[in-house]
């Protein structure tokens, strides 16, 4: 009866660590370096969803400076915070989800700089006589407009029926 239960945790621990590596794939393709992202993967999928230093560190199997650093970047973004309980001294790190809400639109304002830039761009190469690159551009700027344009019209609408 132990060795089943033992073996169920073991999978479950395995499963656990699985899904942190794919997540954390998954944010280092949104330029998130590796171990913040699976700091953020592994307390999302963390019941309770809140995790201290050391137990942190020992999932991950990286050093302490590399969590601390790595902890210290998320809580400066805004998407980790940390809670106490009252006797017990330790700090435990949970996802700041108001936080994550302020990362995705940061990342929104990232993509509209990212167009103006474009357009700057393409002010300069005006009188440019590789034209079809030009209408490329336009078309990029366009695109980006039209989809920025879609975006905040949804998040007006979703503060709008969300407060």
């Amino acid at each position: 009866m132990k060795n089943m239960a033992s073996s169920a945790a073991t999978k479950s621990a395995n499963q656990l660590a699985e899904k942190v590596e794919k997540i954390g794939i998954m944010m280092e393709q949104t330029g998130q370096s590796p171990v913040p992202g699976r700091i953020v993967a592994y307390l999302m999928l963390s019941e309770p969803p809140y995790r201290d230093f050391y137990t942190i560190q020992a999932f991950l199997q990286a050093s302490k400076s590399t969590i601390s650093t790595a902890l210290n970047q998320l809580m400066q973004a805004g998407v980790v915070s940390y809670i106490t309980f009252s006797g017990d001294r330790k700090r435990y790190f949970q996802i700041n989800t108001k936080g994550l809400s302020g990362v995705m639109k940061e990342r929104y304002k990232t993509g509209r700089l990212l167009n103006d830039m474009i357009k700057e761009a393409l002010q300069h190469r005006r009188d440019s006589e590789f034209q079809r690159f030009n209408r490329e551009l336009k078309e990029v700027i366009d695109f980006s407009t039209y989809i920025h344009n879609g975006i905040e019209k949804l998040i007006a609408d979703w503060e709008k029926t969300h407060k």
